[in-house]
């Protein structure tokens, strides 16, 4: 039963992908862009690579088991650049340190680790110590190994922000990019200009409620901003890149996810969805509704730059980061100002979602 909930998730992820190439734009247009994915379609992987990916799929109670045979994770784990090590270690400049056989944060580790943005609500629970250290710091047991811990992380990441093992490979082809770490021809220098359209259309209104206290699902502070507008507005992609969506019932509802040159958003809370897959800036992802754990009509939106700047805006409650989220709302600002109204006429002070 528990593996049909979870197939039935999988089903109900929306997903389409389109092989044409990114839309010109000045000067955000990837030039991570690869054809040949430098020799990754015929990558040395271990031998024991798809055994583990069979295996962690298996743990992970929310994973598809088919994805086990998608060639597409050998070719991206081999663009990563890791050499499927699960000790593999790589300082950035300013924040972040990329570890393990993809070459992923903890704190992109944090966003898929479990109970929250899975597949599954009852889905296996990662542990950021085992991801990083395995049987060094944690019972020996397969689910704690860090082959185990690194592939569920892999996978999920893949499945929240690309759809599908092949749209993240084309991802790749379009920018060079998988998640933050830093390949050939990426963009690597923290824009401090991100969104070239306001998320949401029409007059609106908003707060910095980044680190908030909420307590659906447990404990965890607000990683974006919630901009108040009527149940049917437009939302909108604010740059070029590929449109997921998904849903559950409980926590996010309706979702969706748009994956850039420079970072990705997310827009929860949706009514329904508008175009997914390769998207320009513009054009309508989904329109604002009250799904999952809102108490009212809003677009929660989310900022997740591949390169974090620094310093960093710090919100009313203390927070420059939440896992790897920074807060939206100075942006939102240079983006939405002209559109923006007093939230009373809106919204209130009240928040938006437990």
């Amino acid at each position: 039963m528990r593996r049909k909930r979870a197939m039935a998730a999988t089903a109900a992820v929306t997903v389409v992908m389109a092989l044409q190439p990114w839309p010109a734009a000045a000067d955000d247009a990837p030039s991570g862009s690869v054809s040949d994915l430098e020799g990754c379609y015929r990558p040395d992987e271990p031998r024991r690579f798809h055994r583990q990916v069979v295996k962690a799929i298996r743990i992970s109670g929310d994973l598809p088991r088919e994805w086990a045979d998608s060639p597409a994770l050998a070719r991206i784990a081999c663009w990563q650049g890791a050499g499927f090590d699960t000790g593999f270690r790589d300082r950035g400049r300013a924040y972040y340190v990329w570890r393990g056989m993809f070459a992923m944060t903890v704190e992109e580790v944090e966003t898929i680790f479990g109970r929250w943005m899975t597949a599954e609500r009852g889905a296996f629970e990662l542990s950021t110590k085992c991801f990083k250290h395995g049987w060094d710091a944690c019972p020996h047991a397969t689910a704690n190994s860090a082959w185990a811990q690194q592939i569920i992380a892999a996978l999920r990441w893949i499945w929240l922000n690309y759809g599908t093992p092949t749209a993240a490979l084309a991802h790749i082809k379009r920018t060079g990019r998988f998640n933050s770490y830093p390949r050939p021809g990426t963009h690597d220098e923290p824009t401090r200009d991100p969104f070239r359209r306001c998320p949401v259309t029409g007059p609106i209104g908003y707060r910095d409620s980044f680190g908030e206290r909420r307590t659906v699902g447990g404990y965890h502070p607000h990683w974006g901003n919630d901009i108040g507008a009527p149940t049917g507005r437009a939302i909108v992609a604010p740059f070029d890149g590929l449109a997921v969506a998904h849903r559950d019932d409980w926590f996010a509802g309706l979702y969706v996810t748009v994956v850039g040159n420079r970072g990705y958003v997310r827009n929860v809370h949706l009514s329904r969805t508008g175009r997914l897959g390769v998207v320009e800036t513009g054009d309508v992802i989904g329109y604002v509704g009250e799904t999952g754990d809102a108490r009212g009509p809003h677009d929660h939106f989310e900022w997740h730059p591949w390169s974090v700047p620094v310093p960093r805006h710090r919100s009313p409650y203390g927070f420059d980061l939440v896992m790897d989220a920074i807060d939206p709302y100075p942006f939102l600002n240079k983006a939405c100002g002209a559109q923006r109204v007093p939230m009373p006429r809106v919204t209130g002070d009240r928040p938006l979602e437990g």
